[in-house]
C-alpha cells in the first residue's frame, strides 16, 4: 500500500511539474515614478513563468525628462510568486537593469524666465551621458480581475553606481 501512495505521489509531483513547465505569459504596461529623477516614467514588460512560482519580467521604462535630466531603464527582474486569495499574489523581486542618464543643460534653467533663457542658449552645447549597470532589489502585489487582465503595484530599488533610486508603479497586464 505505501508503494502504491509513493507511485501516486511521484505521478502527481512529475504531472504538475511539467504543467508548471508549460509557462504562463503575460504583457503589460506601466506608470511609475522615479525617485532620483522626480519624474514620471512608462513602461513595458513581458512576463514569463518558469514554474508555477518563478516568472522573469524582462521590462523597459522610459522617463520623460526634467530639469534637463532624462532616462531610460532595461530590467530583468525574477518574481517568486505567492498566491494569497485566488485573486491576488505578491512577490519579491531581484534582477538587473542597465540604466541610461542624460544631463542637457540647455534645457535645465527653464524655470529661471530671461535669465534662463539666457543660460540655456550659452550651454546650449554642454551634456553628460552615463550608462550603468546595477541591481534591483523589491516586490509587488498583483490583484487578477479577470482571467485575462490584472492590476497591480510594484516598488523596487535600483542599485547603480551614482544614481540609485527607487521605483514605485501601477502594471496592468494581460495574460495570453
Amino acid at each position: 500500500m505505501k508503494k502504491f501512495f509513493l507511485c501516486v505521489a511521484a505521478a502527481v509531483f512529475a504531472v504538475a511539474g511539467v504543467h508548471a513547465q508549460k509557462g504562463e505569459k503575460s504583457a503589460g504596461v506601466s506608470l511609475g515614478y522615479g525617485s532620483e529623477i522626480k519624474s514620471i516614467g512608462i513602461g513595458a514588460r513581458f512576463n514569463y513563468g518558469i514554474t508555477d512560482r518563478i516568472r522573469v519580467t524582462p521590462g523597459f521604462t522610459y522617463f520623460f525628462p526634467k530639469d534637463g535630466f532624462s532616462a531610460w531603464e532595461t530590467n530583468a527582474d525574477v518574481h517568486y510568486l505567492f498566491p494569497v486569495t485566488g485573486k491576488v499574489t505578491v512577490y519579491p523581486l531581484a534582477g538587473l537593469t542597465f540604466t541610461g542618464w542624460k544631463f542637457d543643460a540647455g534645457n535645465a534653467f527653464g524655470d529661471l524666465g530671461g535669465l534662463g533663457d539666457v543660460l540655456g542658449d550659452y550651454l546650449d552645447n554642454a551634456s553628460s551621458d552615463i550608462t550603468r549597470f546595477g541591481v534591483n532589489l523589491g516586490g509587488g502585489i498583483q490583484y487578477r480581475l479577470t482571467g485575462k487582465l490584472s492590476i497591480g503595484a510594484e516598488a523596487k530599488y535600483s542599485l547603480v553606481s551614482e544614481i540609485d533610486q527607487i521605483v514605485a508603479a501601477a502594471v496592468l497586464t494581460y495574460k495570453f
